[in-house]
């Protein structure tokens, strides 16, 4: 099984989300980690499942929030880019990320 490496920007991406649904309702940003944390146990086993979107960048939804997780394989690694909103500007984010991975 491909190991799962998270981008370094990655935890920032995720905290930033909760800070958020924390300001809208109390305990609402744990939930959005809880739907984080289900499909990021996940995504080693079901990596291949998802299509590629650009690139060679996958995107796998979260279930309550209008959240992906973008994310490359690269074997023997599965590399989470980024954890983003579905309103971003994705492409130019991760092109950035992608540049990480190489050097």
């Amino acid at each position: 099984m491909l190991a799962l490496k998270k981008h370094p920007l990655l935890n920032a991406d995720l905290q930033a989300a909760f800070d958020w649904y924390e300001g809208q309702r109390p305990g609402l940003g744990w939930e959005f980690k809880d739907d984080f944390k289900t499909h990021f146990r996940n995504l080693r086993r079901d990596a291949q499942l998802y299509a590629v979107r650009f690139g060679d960048v996958r995107r796998l939804n979260l279930d309550r929030f209008p959240y992906g997780l973008f994310y490359v394989i690269r074997p023997p690694e599965i590399w989470l880019l980024a954890v983003l909103h579905a309103s971003r500007d994705t492409e130019m984010v991760l092109a950035e990320r992608r540049r990480h991975l190489r050097g």
